[in-house]
């Protein structure tokens, strides 16, 4: 049998090693085009959301020429991810490379302190065409707001609390849950949400829950059950899995800040996340705004005591 002589084993050896780096760059290129292009999406559709096509003031003082930037209110419980998840989109939104820059202020491992915190209000300004940073026109509002408490403890009060004492107005609320809590913790948080779910619908928003620290998830199957149960106790089909970026379990070196790379799963996934956001609040503002339209153009609309009038009247 004829053996191959070296040289031509080194070429055939070369052409692999070339088709296998060509292939990885493509991907590469692919999963970068697909994070840049859902970036462009939203930031399309919020200059669409601040730009007010009838000229009359949605949300502002009378006067102004512009909606306010879409509000997402991020609640949840105590050390489930939620001021990982605001730093996380702020991340994708601005397209950062290098040290995780903090917006919000992220429990260390152990869940941190009890104390009190107030409610941040982060204005997260979207990457322009060519990676620079936008202008004040492509904002994403995210309200991180305070911990709310323990499942067992936790009221109705304190789920219309978080809603009403935001102080951003919000027009969509993500809860995040964490993949990883307790069994009996976990478990508790889910059993609430029902009621969770339905004090955000009564107040006319649209719910999305978030499960962070997706890879705790130990398969496939515990993952899907895990969709399920929360998808029909919440009444939503708005469930995802991230992997939050997080300090590491020696907490963060001050002089010499860990270089992230960025992830293309938990970039796209929290860009889907917020995509599906602007989504809901731009139902909710074309809904708005057919509603004080029809209530102009409805004489008896704008003037209930003409239309109590004609009632008194017809019933006589």
């Amino acid at each position: 049998m004829h053996i191959p002589r070296l040289p031509l084993l080194l070429k055939i050896g070369a052409a692999i090693a070339a088709g296998v780096l060509a292939l990885i760059v493509a991907a590469g290129l692919r999963r970068d085009d697909a994070v840049a292009s859902l970036r462009r999406e939203i930031r399309d559709t919020v200059s669409a959301l601040v730009a007010n096509e009838d000229g009359s003031a949605q949300g502002k003082g009378e006067g102004d020429d512009e909606a306010p930037p879409p509000s997402v209110l991020i609640t949840g419980f105590r050390a489930h991810g939620k001021s990982s998840l605001v730093n996380t989109a702020c991340r994708a939104l601005a397209a950062e490379e290098g040290p995780l820059l903090l917006r919000a202020e992220a429990s260390p491992p152990g869940g941190g302190s009890d104390g009190t915190r107030k409610l941040r209000r982060v204005r997260s300004v979207l990457s322009g065409v060519e990676g620079d940073i936008g202008t004040d026109d492509a904002v994403v509002e995210l309200l991180d707001a305070p911990p709310l408490p323990e499942a067992a403890r936790l009221t109705r009060r304190d789920i219309d609390a978080a809603i009403n004492e935001s102080g951003g107005n919000p027009e969509c609320v993500v809860l995040a849950l964490r993949c990883d809590a307790p069994t009996k913790e976990r478990n508790a948080a889910v059993k609430r949400l029902p009621e969770i779910s339905a004090a955000v619908r009564e107040k006319g928003l649209n719910l999305i829950i978030v499960l962070t620290f997706k890879n705790a998830m130990r398969s496939v199957r515990q993952a899907e059950e895990l969709i399920r149960e929360v998808s029909f106790r919440a009444r939503t089909d708005c469930v995802y899995f991230i992997e939050n970026y997080t300090w590491n379990n020696n907490g963060p070196n001050l002089r010499h800040p860990p270089v992230i790379k960025n992830d293309f799963e938990t970039h796209f996934t929290v860009l889907t996340i917020i995509r599906q956001c602007l989504e809901f609040i731009k139902l909710n503002r074309n809904q708005s705004k057919e509603n004080r339209n029809g209530d102009q153009g409805n004489p008896e609309v704008s003037n209930p005591k003409a239309t109590l009038e004609k009632a008194s009247g017809t019933e006589t």
